[in-house]
C-alpha cells in the first residue's frame, strides 16, 4: 500500500483507517475485498474494518457483493472523481500566477497549449510599464518547432510520435535561426527534457527570444507551457536565467493545481 506523501500534523485516526482502507481496496481484485483480508493486511480488528465498510456502504462509496463477504468501490467514488477533472482546468486556472511573473520581470507572459503541431495561447499577461511589449495575442497559433512554448509542449513526446507529427510537412523556417530538419528538432528536445526549459532566441521572430517551461497534470504529461519572451535586447543571457527560477516555481504551482506528483517537475 501506498504511504502517505506528509505527515499529517493532528491526525483523526478513525479517517487514517478509512484511508487506508480505501487504498487497499482501490489496489484490491475486481470482485472485492473480504474483511478479514483488510483485517490482516492492516493489521486492525475486524470490527473496526466492519463498522468504516458500514458507513461508507451506507454512504454509496462501498459495494458489497451478493455473497456477502466482499466489499469493493462504489460509484460515488466515480462520481466525486470525475468533478476533479473540471475544477482542475485551463479555463479555472489562476492567472495570478501569470501577472506575478509578469510584474517580477517586466516582459510578457504566455500560457499556452498544444494543438497538433501549433501552440494556442491561452492567457497572457503584459507588463504595464515597458513601451515595447512582445509575443502573440490572446487565441494566436503559432509552429511547435520555431517557439519556445512549442517545444516545452511537445518535450515529452516520443520518436514515434514526433515522426508522425511531422511526417506530412516540412520545418518551415521563420528566421535564420529556425531549426530546419527534424533530426535537429530532436536534439533540441533531448536537450529541453535534460535542462527543464526550452528557448527560442530569434527563431520565429528578430529580435524576440523567449525561455519556457512545461506544465504537467495528474498523469504526469504535459498539458500546458508558460513563457517568459522578450526583445533580445533585454533578454540576455542572465536575465534568462533569472527568469528560468521564477518560471521553475510557477509552471510547478500550476502542475500542482493539475495534480501532478512529480516533484522534480
Amino acid at each position: 500500500m501506498k504511504q502517505l506523501n506528509n505527515a499529517t500534523k493532528y491526525p483523526v485516526l478513525t479517517l487514517e483507517k478509512t484511508l487506508q482502507i480505501i487504498n487497499i481496496m482501490k489496489e484490491g481484485p475486481n470482485d472485492g475485498v473480504r474483511i478479514k483480508d483488510i483485517s490482516q493486511k492492516l493489521n486492525m480488528g475486524k470490527s473496526t474494518v466492519h463498522r468504516i465498510l458500514n458507513t461508507l456502504l451506507a454512504h454509496g462509496y462501498v459495494e458489497q457483493g451478493s455473497d456477502n463477504k466482499k466489499y469493493r468501490l462504489g460509484w460515488k467514488f466515480f462520481e466525486v472523481g470525475s468533478i476533479v477533472p473540471r475544477q482542475r482546468n485551463l479555463n479555472n486556472v489562476e492567472l495570478k500566477v501569470l501577472w506575478d511573473l509578469c510584474e517580477k520581470y517586466e516582459e510578457t507572459v504566455n500560457l499556452g497549449i498544444r494543438i497538433y503541431d501549433k501552440v494556442a495561447i491561452v492567457a497572457k499577461a503584459d507588463p504595464q510599464k515597458v513601451l515595447f511589449k512582445t509575443g502573440p495575442y490572446l487565441g494566436e497559433q503559432e509552429p511547435v518547432h520555431a517557439t519556445a512554448l512549442g517545444k516545452a509542449l511537445i518535450s515529452g513526446l516520443g520518436e514515434e510520435e514526433l515522426e508522425k507529427l511531422f511526417a506530412r510537412k516540412s520545418l518551415e523556417k521563420y528566421t535564420n535561426n529556425t531549426v530546419s530538419s527534424l533530426a535537429e528538432l530532436k536534439k533540441q528536445l533531448a536537450q529541453v527534457c535534460k535542462q527543464g526549459y526550452a528557448f527560442d532566441r530569434e527563431e520565429l521572430s528578430v529580435g524576440l527570444t523567449c525561455i519556457a517551461m512545461p506544465v504537467y497534470n495528474y498523469s504526469n504529461e504535459i498539458i500546458a507551457a508558460i513563457s517568459i519572451s522578450g526583445p533580445s535586447f533585454r533578454m540576455d543571457q542572465n536575465k534568462i536565467m533569472i527568469c528560468r527560477e521564477g518560471l521553475k516555481q510557477a509552471c510547478s504551482q500550476l502542475s500542482v493545481f493539475f495534480g501532478s506528483s512529480n516533484k522534480s517537475n
